[in-house]
């Protein structure tokens, strides 16, 4: 990250509206615990779910943390090796998940995470005790998970909790910056390119994303990783 964006970053944490975000969110997490037997974090590698891994962490130590494996085809190796690394610099119970339909199917593989995991994963944690989870969602992302945070809409029988809910890109770089939180450096690739406002951490390659022009930006900034041998 250039020094520009750094210090807007910093200046930004600074202000008292982010700070009373910041205890905001750890408000909800501490009455959260209060209430929960076995959480877990929900951590997909991306920017929001790491300041919920971070947060968490801060208050209850080597949380279980749950990450979905895409696959090389969509996430490159040494990204996802840099991932799980970065998952277990916060713990230790860092479970991993996916589908051999991945290797089987490549680039052909259509919403996988949506029917196994929540057809095969869920079950199975649910049965070994999780009761809660601890979700990066952020009502600016969309107006689909606005009305799901707003009307508490569980997508897993167990209670979902969104302690970031209310943050802004701005919060969220803020928080990792002031924190000297490491991140994905494939952020860096994409912010100085795009702005950070605009960097987000998808499946590369993944037609599903084609609406968002990803697939013209992956061929440009991640063009070694199209060919997967």
């Amino acid at each position: 990250m250039n020094e520009r964006w750094r210090k807007t970053f910093l200046n930004y944490s600074q202000l008292e509206e982010h700070k009373k975000k910041v205890e905001e969110a750890k408000s909800i997490i501490h009455k959260a615990l209060q209430t929960c037997q076995k959480p877990y974090v929900a951590f997909s590698g991306g920017k929001d779910s790491l300041c919920v891994l971070h947060l968490v962490s801060s208050i209850q130590k080597d949380v279980f943390v749950v990450h979905w494996d895409y696959g090389r085809y969509f996430i490159p190796k040494e990204l996802h090796e840099e991932i799980l690394e970065i998952a277990r610099a916060f713990s230790s119970n860092v479970m991993v998940f996916t589908s051999d339909r991945y290797e089987k199917e490549k680039r052909n593989a259509y919403n996988i995470w949506g029917k196994e995991f929540f057809e095969k994963v869920v079950p199975k944690l649910a049965k070994e005790g999780f009761d809660c989870v601890f979700l990066g969602l952020r009502k600016e992302e969309s107006s689909s998970r606005r009305i799901r945070i707003k009307n508490n809409i569980y997508i897993t029988p167990m209670r979902e909790f969104y302690p970031t809910a209310n943050w802004t890109w701005l919060d969220v770089w803020a928080y990792i910056v002031s924190n000297n939180i490491r991140y994905l450096s494939i952020y860096d690739k994409y912010g100085e390119v795009l702005g950070y406002h605009r960097a987000r951490f998808i499946t590369f390659f993944d037609p599903q994303f084609d609406k968002y022009g990803s697939e013209n930006v992956d061929g440009v900034l991640m063009w070694r990783f199209r060919n997967v041998e």
